[in-house]
């Protein structure tokens, strides 16, 4: 494990934030810092390289791989909130889901937050894998972040214009669009806590 430190701790949330160092990395160390915004917190960042062939070439990759990724580790973690108070950098080698379950254990780690794309076929198969293997394994809970430009799920329609138009002018004090506040396509009965002004609860049919 190659590792970097900076600041003090406290009592603060540990943090484990599991980066692939694709375009979607630095989302999800934002992510990360958002959920625990109101309070200070403790963030590792984590990349895993491949166990490497065992021929002599393979550990020279191995090093130049180790540089790269703590450099682009070191760039992310620039310009964070005040509220993280100290940043870990690791790497290591082996399988994903295993090394970011283990260093999570070896932490006491309060969260774990780990990437998903969205892809389908083989992507689908190597990067979705680690999160749901986290899911099901992990000592602490697990935030898979999945950006929302992602297709949707086929068995999921698209959000009604209208009622994103409503939401919008009203700023979501209305949730719903004339239509399917009357009507909506999957019966469902919601209420608000506390009760908005006139509104009990409501059943769409």
């Amino acid at each position: 494990m190659v590792g970097s430190t900076s600041g003090n701790t406290n009592e603060e949330s540990v943090i484990l934030v599991a980066l692939d160092l694709s375009p979607v990395s630095e989302a999800v160390m934002r992510a990360a810092v958002n959920v625990t915004a109101a309070r200070s917190t403790e963030l590792h960042l984590l990349h895993v390289l491949r166990s490497p062939a065992a021929e002599p070439v393979a550990t020279l990759h191995v090093a130049t791989d180790v540089e790269k990724a703590k450099a682009e580790l070191t760039q992310l973690a620039r310009d964070l909130p005040r509220t993280v108070k100290r940043v870990v950098i690791h790497l290591r080698v082996g399988t994903a889901e295993v090394e970011i379950a283990q260093l999570a254990s070896d932490l006491g780690a309060d969260l774990i937050v780990v990437g998903t794309h969205g892809y389908k076929g083989i992507d689908r198969v190597l990067l979705g894998s680690v999160a749901e293997g986290l899911i099901r394994n992990a000592p602490c809970p697990v935030f898979t972040y999945r950006p929302k430009t992602v297709r949707l799920w086929e068995r999921i329609e698209p959000p009604c214009p209208d009622c994103l138009a409503v939401r919008q002018v009203t700023g979501r004090a209305t949730l719903w669009c004339e239509r399917h506040s009357q009507h909506h396509p999957r019966a469902h009965t919601y209420s608000e806590i506390p009760p908005s002004y006139g509104m009990g609860a409501q059943t769409f049919r």
